[in-house]
């Protein structure tokens, strides 16, 4: 069995450290417990690699010196074909130029315009003959600058890929970009000396006549103008591929084929977890540079103070590993930016992150691990935290509208004021719930912890919540084994859900079809023996006694109910109060339909001034406020929907007694 890995006391950096440099792991020789071990390449590898690289470094520096001191030297002596290697080195200095900033395909395009501005230009100048070209000009011309382009590109981005692999290589890789400028000298030099030696060795050459009848000083001037070209173009070419990685954060901005290269050759030969499955795995405070980290699971892997990450080989088949500040937030367990807003961070390993006002908007976070994480003020809309383990995190002000939980999201033990149920259109939380208090402790747990044996009821066409209440009851009474109790109510478009639990070994098909039995049969017996139905459920006797109870009894500040009726203190008028209960309770179960409830309210509120029971809106909303609690301490189930729903049924009432009466009672009995 494999044991998750929790946060290490102080004294962790302490431990001796694990060598596993250059190891291959199969899934049956895989440790659990890789804290602080030490991954990666030997130091020979990395040497090794950085030698081949810089070797091909050096022989590119050879053609560029080779081509750039060639071309030099023809320019400066004035030769026949000067010219040609003049718009040569234009064309290839634009592109060097344009490297940096562009990518190679606007690159590539901008020296081929500049190739082709140039030779019109010239092409123009020669019309009016202020200029003579050698004979066959523009083909030695563009087959010049064709050679030179394939080359210069080849260089270029071998030089850019030598540099991202000695960053991956090598954390002070500044060391050993310094040691390369004397290769790079060196080998321009080289080249260059090349370029003289066959220049002046062709039969027939003109650069042979020119040397010939120079004087030694002329000759030494030449020599060291064509080596200063070609190494000025080899550092040039260099320093351009130095700040296009830099500009482009290469190599770790992602994704990028050149990074992706870089990292393949960072990881050869060094230790391999490739295809592995690293599920609940320790790697706290391990060193990972140079590791091939292409895994096939990451579920909960621990992965806090880890150093190197970002040079390791990854991939992001499980969550979202190649994202920098995925990295970070796992290595760190916090990140300056806030905004991981649609990113896979399934089964992240993020035990007491910082996660305090991060935007997780259909985040995954499937089997994440949160326990102790500070989440407070962050966004969970439309998130999915399936199986989440947010066990003494901190949900304060958290929003989750639309979040996606089950049975094993495990909230216990978590703290929590309130939280948001909606995002307005500017994506700011809104709805505060509770209102105007806190929760109290656990309550949080106890409204949103999910129950395995769940079964959901769907009513299309409204609920009966008085039929509803008595076939709960009835069960209750006929069947303890059953376990029922209900767990919530909630409305989803134009349907109405209910939520109950009950015991596991209960079937959920059979539970779920007794109850419908049952509803349906306690509806049809209400609508035509509601007095049958008191008596079959041996609660008639306590309604009486409940009406006895509040005979010639206040009923709030401006009321008095005796019997069944409800008089106001002047005596001017009553109603009776089952019809007013009946009424109340059809606005109140029906407030998702707004032109029914406003006929109801409508009429109640018309009843009340008629009969001069209530005759201003703080009386009639002072009877029905009464009428609520009162409705509400006979039915619990009314009850807890009215605290579950009620805000919603307010809210989609226009101002009035009525909603005002709601917002009481919800405030009295929360």
């Amino acid at each position: 069995m494999r044991i998750i890995p929790h946060r290490l006391n102080n004294n962790s950096k302490k431990f001796r450290v694990k060598d596993i440099k250059s190891r291959r792991f199969e899934q049956e020789s895989l440790e659990i417990d890789l804290t602080n071990a030490s991954a990666g390449q030997s130091l020979i590898t990395k040497i090794i690699l950085l030698s081949i690289v810089n070797f091909l470094v050096f022989l590119l520096c050879i053609f560029t010196g080779y081509l750039q001191g060639g071309a030099g030297l023809y320019i400066i002596l004035g030769t026949e074909y000067c010219l040609s290697y003049l718009v040569t080195t234009l064309v290839i200095a634009t592109w060097i130029i344009t490297a940096i900033y562009q990518d190679f395909g606007k690159t590539l395009l901008t020296a081929i315009l500049v190739m082709f501005i140039v030779i019109a230009g010239l092409e123009l100048l020669a019309r009016f003959e202020l200029l003579e070209f050698p004979h066959r000009f523009y083909f030695i011309t563009l087959g010049i600058i064709v050679v030179e382009l394939v080359i210069f590109s080849v260089s270029f981005l071998i030089f850019r890929f030598a540099i991202a692999l000695a960053d991956i290589l090598f954390i002070y890789s500044h060391i050993t970009k310094i040691i390369g400028i004397p290769l790079i000298i060196f080998a321009a030099t080289v080249g260059s000396l090349t370029a003289i030696s066959a220049a002046t060795h062709l039969p027939g050459s003109e650069v042979k006549r020119i040397f010939t009848t120079s004087t030694d000083a002329e000759v030494t001037n030449f020599k060291i103008i064509t080596i200063v070209s070609g190494i000025v173009f080899s550092l040039g070419l260099a320093l351009s591929s130095w700040l296009a990685n830099r500009l482009r954060y290469v190599p770790w901005n992602h994704p990028n084929l050149l990074r992706d290269w870089a990292l393949a050759a960072g990881s050869w030969w060094g230790t391999s977890f490739h295809n592995l499955d690293l599920s609940e795995v320790n790697f706290r405070g391990a060193r990972l540079a140079n590791t091939d980290l292409r895994v096939r699971k990451l579920y909960r892997t621990c992965l806090q103070d880890v150093t190197g990450l970002e040079r390791a080989r990854v991939d992001s088949r499980y969550l979202d590993l190649e994202n920098l500040k995925v990295q970070r937030l796992l290595t760190h367990g916090y990140s300056e930016n806030k905004d991981f807003s649609r990113l896979n961070l399934r089964g992240a390993y993020l035990q007491n992150a910082d996660l305090r006002h991060f935007k997780l908007i259909n985040t995954d976070l499937t089997g994440a691990d949160l326990q102790g994480a500070d989440l407070q003020g962050s966004i969970l809309a439309c998130a999915q935290v399936i199986s989440v383990d947010f066990t003494n995190a901190n949900l304060t002000g958290v929003c989750i509208e639309d979040w996606s939980v089950n049975s094993q999201t495990d909230f216990t033990n978590v703290q929590c004021n309130y939280i948001y149920r909606k995002l307005d259109e500017k994506g700011e939380p809104t709805d505060r719930y509770p209102i105007e208090r806190n929760f109290e402790s656990r309550e949080f747990e106890s409204l949103y912890q999910e129950v395995g044996n769940v079964v959901e009821l769907i009513f299309k066409e409204g609920v009966n919540w008085r039929a509803f209440s008595f076939s709960l009851q009835k069960l209750q009474l006929e069947d303890d084994g059953l376990g029922l109790e209900l767990k919530g109510v909630e409305k989803r478009g134009d349907r109405w859900v209910v939520k109950i639990t009950h015991n596991e070994s209960a079937p959920r098909q059979e539970v779920e079809q007794r109850v419908y039995e049952m509803y349906n049969e306690m509806k049809n017996l209400l609508a035509a023996k509601e007095q049958q139905i008191n008596k079959l459920l041996g609660i008639a006797a306590d309604q009486a006694e409940t009406l006895k109870k509040y005979s010639k009894q206040p009923f709030g500040n401006s009321f008095f109910i005796v019997g069944s009726t409800v008089t106001n203190l002047a005596g001017s008028g009553q109603i009776d109060y089952d019809e007013a209960a009946g009424q109340v309770r059809s606005i109140v179960a029906n407030g998702g339909e707004p032109t029914q409830v406003t006929t109801v309210a409508q009429t109640l509120l018309r009843q009340l001034q008629g009969q001069s029971v209530a005759t201003t809106s703080d009386m009639q909303a002072e009877l029905i406020q009464q009428v609520i609690l009162t409705e509400a301490q006979k039915d619990p189930f009314f009850k807890q929907f009215l605290v579950q729903q009620g805000q919603q049924v307010a809210e989609a009432l226009p101002e009035s007694a009525i909603a005002s009466a709601i917002r009481y009672a919800i405030a009295q009995l929360s």
